[in-house]
């Protein structure tokens, strides 16, 4: 059996948190999982509360809590997956992910949730935390492939 963690990767509004539920819902009976976004840790009462000030904090918190959740599940289960529920834009963004993983022996796999440039207007809208068409914008010309 195998120990996964999953890197999503996608604009807001392209599906990765669709995803991850999906691969998570495929997980059970056998296996055991969580999944980990740093849009969680913007929640203040049961609601989303974006704060730019608090994004350096937020995404070294959920590299932690997927760190401790990986670690302690190294050792005494044997099909684990965790998933990592961000727009992981830049590969700088999950490369901690990628070596906490691996030193948990934690196979990785890289999902890039494809979205197209004239679509963004179409994420803007879809996309649950309410992220900008100029901000999605700003993402997209960082992408890196």
């Amino acid at each position: 059996m195998a120990k996964i963690c999953y890197i999503l990767r996608g604009l807001p509004g392209t599906g990765k948190s669709e995803l991850a539920r999906h691969i998570m819902s495929g997980a059970f009976p056998t296996g055991f999982g969580a999944i980990f976004s740093t849009d969680d840790r913007f929640m203040v009462d049961g609601e989303y509360q974006f704060n730019p000030a608090d994004l350096h904090v937020n995404h070294a918190e959920n590299l932690r809590l997927a760190t401790e959740w990986m670690q302690k599940h190294s050792q005494v289960i044997s099909k684990a997956h965790c998933i990592i529920d961000n727009t992981n834009t830049q590969h700088w963004e999950y490369e901690n992910y990628i070596k906490a993983a691996k030193a948990n022996d934690f196979r990785v796999q890289i999902i890039s949730v494809d979205w197209q440039e004239e679509d963004i207007p179409l994420y803007a809208e879809r996309n649950t935390h309410g992220v900008p068409e100029e901000a999605i914008q700003r993402m997209a010309d960082r992408w890196e492939y």
